[in-house]
């Protein structure tokens, strides 16, 4: 399934609208059943949709629109625009509730559901501030089922029309509303008028943005998160506040003795307008008074992060200044104990060597600690785990990463260049594991720079997901063979979950996030399409012989006869995939006349045919054979990655079951 969040109105830059995906998702034809139900609807914000749903009316696409009258909101315009383009449309009408949903529902090859707070006005599709979220999910997504089934079933009164408060707009039913006062009209400079404005029009301080091409939105997997650009200006707003934000500020300065605000601090508030101040600068727009005022506290207008490290710097340094002043000395040994007093500092001590002797210290600070004493060659001093030990894997690891392009440095790597990197590496995860002070921060911090991963079981499978998913989004299915060539592995460890399943909740959380459901629903006799290497290489081997269609007592090769007899019993018992019978007839290899796969299929298209003659074009549903919907949807499957065969296809696209491609 895949989950996107949908803003507008707050960000001058959005694009991505609710009005723009409601749009694209009608434009796709993917979708042969939409379904609104929405509380208003004007005319301002229909005109929009209007070339998407013609073009969907076109291709034979069902549409229903259920709408509410409720405050007066609707128009009769919008009302009229309905029933020029015969779009079913039904009205709910109550005395007793409002009715106030924002639901877009989407049906067919997939299904889309989009909800939130966006009415069907061009404000709310367009410029509103709103916030819709937005679901897209297969036929064969269990969890994306279970909400549209909730949903249908409990708008069921609607959609079966056994709710007393919906009635079908007609024109003369559109009159009574009329003449009732329940909708409104656009153009009449009365009571609407006020509605008109909030509903379709800008506010009157404000310029709403251009609305740009829309219907061209696609939904994807593994689509990067969108990344907002506020346009930076100075509002009456902003200096209305200013003062009390900056009394806000000092406060802060005074407690921590300085003015960089976490990301993590508390005040939301606060760090928002701290980072503005930054920005503000930075343009060249703040007011000088501002400036000045927030000079006197010694605010940093530059990039904090430095400041934050040179503080911690400093902090361990005024450490061990305050041991130099008591002992006269600076160089105090490396403690193994993480109980001593001194555990921390004598490991920064000799964190601070292997920086210098890898370059990574600035001239500041080697100034101060060579004014007090401090030696930056320890040699004739044995320690405990030495930390110029560590810095030098820390380098061996970097140049290891600089060779293979990553710090996944396996136990068994031997290469004398490495002497037994893998097994340290494989330390400092385990002290990272079990939270050793052994691996300080510092530490920490070196080694996640240099890019290392500290799980590699989260890692792999991480890598998995994403293997799988781009999978998807070339197949739209999860059906990798056991032989994929692309990626063998892949096929192997899909088979293997589908079959042995995973252990780990969180894998498991991981594979139903992408749509994968089929976790230990296999039996390992039971392949499911999936093709083993083995097979190939026998069909490769029977490729190179003159006459492939052996016999079963054939002499001169008869370890092949006997697998080439093997398949002739596999295709009478239903056991070969499609994919397998085209190969082998591509051989010229003779298979039974019948076989129970065959006599299956042609089960299954009489049924579809006595359907047909009984119920004309209406679609095969769940509800009327289960067995025969799932094998449906099995040939859809297989039809899209190509991997059923042609006379199959052209029976069903000549039943309608299948969309000529």
């Amino acid at each position: 399934m895949i989950v996107e969040f949908i803003g507008q109105g707050i960000h001058s830059e959005d694009y991505e609208t609710t009005g723009n995906h409601v749009c694209s998702a009608i434009n796709d034809s993917a979708f042969t059943q939409i379904t609104v139900f929405v509380a208003f609807i004007r005319k301002p914000g229909l005109i929009y949709l209007k070339p998407f749903i013609e073009k969907a009316l076109k291709e034979g696409r069902e549409l229903t629109f259920y709408v509410g009258i409720d405050e007066c909101v609707t128009s009769k315009e919008a009302l009229e625009l309905l029933l020029s383009l015969n779009v079913q449309t039904y009205i709910y009408n109550s005395d007793r509730y409002i009715y106030h949903p924002k639901i877009y529902l989407f049906e067919g090859e997939r299904n889309r559901i989009i909800t939130g707070s966006s009415n069907l006005t061009k404000s709310g599709l367009f410029y509103n501030v709103e916030s819709s979220i937005l679901l897209d999910f297969t036929n064969n997504d269990k969890s994306g089922i279970k909400v549209l089934n909730q949903l249908k079933e409990y708008y069921a009164p609607l959609l079966d029309f056994s709710d007393s408060n919906i009635v079908v707009l007609s024109p003369a039913y559109l009159q009574e509303l009329v003449e009732k006062e329940l909708v409104s009209i656009e153009n009449y400079e009365g009571n609407s008028e006020g509605k008109s404005k909030t509903h379709d029009k800008s506010k009157p301080k404000g310029k709403n943005p251009e609305i740009p091409e829309l219907g061209t939105i696609e939904i994807k997997d593994n689509k990067p998160p969108k990344k907002y650009i506020s346009i930076l200006k100075i509002t009456e707003e902003y200096l209305e506040k200013w003062d009390f934000m900056f009394v806000k500020m000092q406060a802060f300065q005074k407690d921590n003795n300085h003015c960089t605000v976490p990301k993590d601090y508390k005040d939301r508030t606060l760090y928002g307008w701290y980072r503005k101040q930054k920005q503000l600068y930075e343009a060249n727009l703040m007011p000088e008074e501002h400036q000045q005022k927030l000079e006197s506290i010694n605010f940093y207008f530059g990039d904090s992060h430095p400041l934050f490290w040179e503080r911690k710097w400093l902090e361990s340094y005024n450490q061990l200044f305050e041991i130099y002043k008591q002992t006269g000395d600076s160089n105090i040994k490396r403690y193994k104990d993480n109980t001593h007093p001194l555990f921390y500092i004598s490991n920064w001590v000799a964190i601070e060597r292997g920086k210098y002797k890898n370059e990574k210290l600035k001239q500041w600070q080697i100034e101060k600690l060579e004014n007090i004493g401090f030696q930056w060659d320890m040699s004739g001093v044995r320690t405990i785990n030495n930390e110029d030990g560590w810095l030098d894997n820390l380098a061996l690891l970097e140049q290891y990463k600089l060779e293979f392009g990553d710090c996944n440095v396996s136990q068994t790597f031997k290469d004398e260049r490495y002497p037994q990197l893998g097994k340290w590496l494989n330390d400092q995860r385990d002290h990272y594991k079990k939270k050793r002070k052994i691996l300080s921060q510092d530490r920490i911090e070196l080694l996640e720079e240099l890019g290392v991963v500290w799980d590699m079981d989260v890692f792999k499978f991480q890598k998995f997901i994403d293997q799988l998913s781009n999978f998807k989004i070339d197949n739209g299915n999860f059906n990798i063979s056991s032989s994929y060539k692309p990626n063998p592995s892949l096929g192997n460890y899909v088979y293997r979950i589908k079959t042995k399943g995973v252990k780990e909740e969180w894998k498991i959380k991981m594979l139903h996030d992408i749509g994968f459901f089929e976790i230990g629903t296999q039996k390992k006799k039971d392949k499911q399409g999936h093709i083993t290497t083995l097979w190939f290489k026998k069909l490769e081997k029977l490729k190179k012989i003159p006459n492939p269609n052996l016999n079963k007592d054939d002499k001169e090769y008869p370890e092949l006869a006997a697998w080439v007899h093997g398949q002739r019993r596999a295709f009478r018992y239903g056991k070969l995939k499609d994919e397998q019978i085209v190969e082998l007839e591509k051989l010229r290899v003779k298979l039974p006349a019948t076989s129970k796969k065959s006599k299956r299929w042609h089960d299954y298209i009489e049924l579809i045919e006595l359907f047909i003659e009984e119920y004309g074009d209406a679609e095969i549903t769940r509800e009327f054979d289960e067995e025969l919907y799932k094998w449906i949807s099995q040939q859809k499957t297989n039809y899209s990655v190509d991997k059923l065969r042609k006379e199959k296809a052209d029976k069903l696209i000549e039943l309608g079951i299948l969309n000529k491609k």
